[in-house]
Parts: C-alpha cells; structure tokens; sequence
C-alpha cells in the first residue's frame, strides 16, 4: 500500500515553487546581500571598465584596439612581459588572467586587498595597450 503524500484536496499548481503552502522563496543570499562574483566575473569586469575608460580618454587611439582575455598563455608563443599580455597582431592584444592574478598575490577577503588588485589588474591593462600602440598611450595619459 503506497502512501499518500497529499490528500486529494489540496493541489499546488505547477512552478510555483512554493512549499507546504508559504510563498514564493527568496534567494539564498537574500535581497540585501550584493551580487555574488567570483574571480573571473571580476576580472572580466575590471578589464572592459578599465578599455571603456581608455577609449573615452582616447577615442583616436584606441578605435581599431582589440582585447581579448584567455586563462593562460599558450605553449608555442613567444612571450615576454612575465606572460600578462601578448599581442597578437597590430590591432590586438590579448590579457592572461591567471598570470596576473598570481603577480598580485593578494587575498580579496578585504575591501582594501580588492582596491589593490583593481589598480593592478587596471595598470597590467594599459601597460598592454601601451605595448599594443607602442607607447602611443604615454602622452595621453601623463598628460597634466
């Protein structure tokens, strides 16, 4: 004899997701809680801010630039610059994450570690793009 989990009476409609007749759950993390981000979101995100804000400082330089983003550098390229960045050819230069995150050595427990690593991450950027126009960013962005 198989018992009966609900009496016939009672029926949940389907995707509603709620249990035991309550209301409809809330995430885990709850509402005030801030998005939850890993490294690589992060990464991500402080790489495409950081190029938004160099084609806002300078639009004529940088129209043609491509960046790209990869964990690791591959064996067969000739790389330098402690394998942070390669470029790739006259209009792109692609930033390895995993490198860069190892050089900065730092936990991101901290708000203050995370300010850190942003700067880092931000600097190893433009040094790249720098590289990529062969210094064509120094003017611009010493500028007084």
């Amino acid at each position: 004899m198989a018992s009966r989990r609900r009496s016939a009476g009672t029926r949940r409609s389907r995707g509603s997701r709620s249990r035991h007749g309550r209301a409809l759950r809330s995430s885990v993390a709850g509402p005030h809680l801030p998005q939850l981000t890993g490294r690589i979101p992060r990464f991500h995100q402080v790489v495409g801010e950081t190029l938004g804000f160099l084609r806002a400082v300078a639009p004529e330089q940088m129209k043609d630039v491509r960046l790209g983003i990869a964990p690791m550098p591959m064996a067969d390229q000739g790389l330098n610059n402690s394998n942070r960045w390669h470029v790739q050819d006259a209009h792109s230069v692609i930033i390895f994450r995993v490198p860069i995150e190892r050089l900065v050595n730092i936990s991101l427990s901290e708000p203050r570690d995370q300010i850190r690593y942003r700067e880092y991450v931000e600097h190893t950027v433009m040094l790249a793009v720098n590289d990529l126009l062969d210094g064509g960013l120094e003017d611009i962005l010493h500028r007084d």
